[in-house]
């Protein structure tokens, strides 16, 4: 069996230096945090076995990320650790899913027997799990459609060599790697995964090269390691892992089988020299592509009655039926997240109906239940478009960095929220909020900031676009004083969505129509205009000393996959003069190398530019944040000149104070 891994949360460095110690040589796997943000960041890209888990955490104290833990992933297991128990404090805990609670300065033997029994307790759940499951693991019914990859799975299962299976997301790549694994001479094996972007350089390192010692309960050749988005493996284990694969006498030990998945074009990588064309090269000779769902949407019907048959016989009831029309919707259906999204509307389905009730058009999520020709056809008959369905995320995500003006280590954390809720900012760690509008901005001095009583955020600005150009409604976004800047542009932000996932929620939201002009600013300079269009567009006209010059952009609005390839990714930028000003000023302390761009004597001093005209594409991206506080997509037509934030919340104030009227 594989090491059990314990993440251990605790801001005091001696204490994580002395459980690290103990535990690993106990044999377990030992990752650290030293705040709440850092543990829930880990804990959602790659689940550990058991929490260590200090009470009295900074920003976020370990109540509440006991209860996000608990929520999001009930089957961890985690023990609170408390230098001033209390009675209430751990009977709270305990309340919450705690396995146990145990209190500093702790026994060695204590700690060690408490985390022994709850890795048991973790343990048994899953033996119990697999055993219910049946004991002979078959191919998932939506593989033995996919001829060619039943037939590559049948033929990888004959050898040992390592395999690359590519394709989208939510194709099931790792349930691919599974059934080869099951299928194999190696199958009475541990089956390890490994989310290489979630692992440190000697975490990958330990679990793809470790040595059999005294101590040690295996060596890596005990187990079969899934490399999970092997696009992420550092440049130097690249090196190492194809040195080791290609060498039979190498001494280090490599897994007894290795998996690999992307979800991203490697050939691509390897051109642009961002991926190893030699480890490339090995595993393209044993590569799998798993299509996407909407290659094989003929079988859909049949993929849904399985699906139902399995849930009944575990559950010993009657399989749900599905009438024609709920069918031909699903058929119809472009399923962008393949068979993971499908499996998640059936099994969402199965909670909320009963096995007796028919499945109709109507259990369906709103963005499956009508199709666009549908929607034509409704607008045609009603003289009136069919309103989208507003939309939050469907399951809590986690973000960690810092502040650009703070300097100090932030992040924050997404929550859904049911319709009509609208985007609403929380304190960390109590219960203050701010709701997204213009009536809460505070300040507009270098970046948008909104205030309510003591409670106050700044830089929300990325955040906020990203959510204008994803059409994300409701939202609760739990953070400190300021958004983590990242590496200074919204690109980040757009993958942490994307994380965690879309629900279509059963309620309709419409766009604000702009009906007239309004403008904002000093028309001879910096100012900013907004006029009736049809669809969405930002203009910006920049003129600043080099190497900007005059300068001039403009982003038309079709989906997020514009933005997102477009505006988000173009970086915050300064002048080094104007940086050296706000730092004295308490500003920009938190602006490094690697999250700005600096500007001085006519060049860009630290960076390369990721478009010509990022600087234009920049001042868009924040426009776009600053119009969301309206609290409703913008149909109309945006023309900016050198205008920043006080000019976009000065136009939006004119707006809103118009339909007030």
């Amino acid at each position: 069996m594989s090491k059990p891994r314990v993440l251990i949360v605790d801001d005091e460095k001696n204490i994580v230096s002395s459980l690290h110690g103990i535990l690993e040589d106990e044999g377990y796997q030992i990752d650290t945090a030293d705040d709440g943000l850092d543990a829930l960041e880990q804990v959602q890209s790659d689940p550990p076995d058991l929490v260590l888990l200090d009470i009295w955490l900074p920003g976020m104290d370990g109540i509440e990320v006991l209860k996000t833990i608990k929520t999001y992933h009930p089957e961890i297991e985690v023990l609170i650790m408390s230098g001033h128990g209390t009675i209430d404090t751990a009977v709270k805990a305990t309340k919450l899913g705690a396995f146990d609670f145990i209190e500093k300065p702790f026994s060695l033997d204590q700690l060690l027997q408490s985390v022994g029994k709850a890795l048991k307790l973790k343990q048994t759940r899953v033996d119990q799990g697999q055993r219910n499951g049946g004991s002979k693991p078959e191919l998932p019914h939506c593989f033995q459609i996919m001829v060619e990859v039943k037939k590559k799975i049948k033929e990888a299962s004959r050898h040992n060599h390592p395999m690359l299976i590519q394709g989208a997301p939510g194709t099931g790549k790792e349930f691919v790697a599974q059934a080869i694994h099951a299928e194999s001479k190696k199958s009475r094996l541990p089956f390890m995964k490994i989310n290489c972007p979630s692992r440190s350089m000697t975490s990958l390192q330990q679990e793809l090269f470790a040595r059999k010692g005294k101590n040690d309960a295996q060596s890596s050749r005990d187990r079969v390691v899934y490399l999970k988005n092997i696009e992420a493996l550092p440049p130097t284990l690249q090196d190492k892992l194809v040195q080791a694969l290609k060498s039979e006498e190498d001494p280090r030990f490599l897994p007894a089988r290795v998996f690999a998945s992307t979800s991203v074009d490697l050939a691509e990588r390897v051109e642009r020299g961002k991926f190893r064309s030699e480890l490339f090269d090995l595993l393209q000779e044993n590569a799998l592509t798993v299509p996407p769902l909407k290659n094989f949407q003929a079988n859909i019907p049949i993929l849904v009655k399985k699906y139902f048959e399995e849930l009944a016989e575990h559950g010993n009831y009657t399989p749900h039926t599905v009438n024609d029309e709920a069918i031909e919707r699903l058929v119809a259906y472009g399923w962008p997240g393949n068979l993971k999204e499908l499996r998640d509307v059936l099994d969402n389905i199965a909670r909320q109906v009963h096995p007796d009730d028919v499945i109709t058009v109507d259990h369906l999520p709103p963005r499956i239940g009508m199709d666009e020709s549908e929607a034509i056809s409704s607008a045609k008959k009603k003289g009136a478009g069919r309103l989208p369905r507003q939309r939050t995320l469907r399951r809590s995500v986690v973000l960690c960095g810092s502040g650009l003006h703070s300097g100090i280590k932030t992040g924050l954390i997404m929550q859904p929220l049911p319709p009509n809720s609208g985007i609403i900012f929380g304190h960390i760690s109590s219960t203050a909020t701010i709701p997204a509008k213009p009536e809460y901005v505070e300040s507009t001095e270098y970046s948008t900031c909104i205030k309510k009583g003591f409670f106050s955020v700044g830089t929300i600005e990325h955040i906020m676009a990203v959510l204008h150009m994803y059409r994300i409604n409701n939202l609760l976004i739990k953070i400190g004083d300021e958004a983590p800047v990242m590496d200074g542009s919204a690109k980040d932000f757009c993958q942490l969505v994307e994380d965690g996932e879309f629900e279509e929620q059963d309620a309709p939201y419409e766009e604000l129509v702009i009906d007239r002009e309004y403008t904002f600013g000093d028309p001879k300079g910096a100012h900013i205009k907004i006029e009736p269009a049809d669809g969405f567009e930002v203009s910006y006209h920049m003129d600043y000393p080099a190497p900007i010059g005059i300068m001039d952009y403009t982003f038309k609005y079709e989906n997020f996959e514009g933005f997102k390839q477009d505006i988000a990714p173009a970086r915050t930028f300064g002048f080094m003069e104007e940086v050296a000003a706000l730092t004295k000023l308490g500003f920009a302390t938190g602006g490094k190398l690697d999250n700005f761009i600096m500007l001085g004597d006519g060049k860009v001093l630290n960076t390369e530019l990721r478009y010509p005209d990022e600087f234009a594409r920049h001042k868009i991206l924040d426009i776009l944040g600053d119009f969301y506080l309206l609290g409703k997509p913008i149909r109309g037509k945006i023309s900016a000149h050198k205008s920043g934030h006080t000019q976009n919340v000065g136009l939006i104030k004119e707006i809103m104070d118009h339909l007030g009227n």
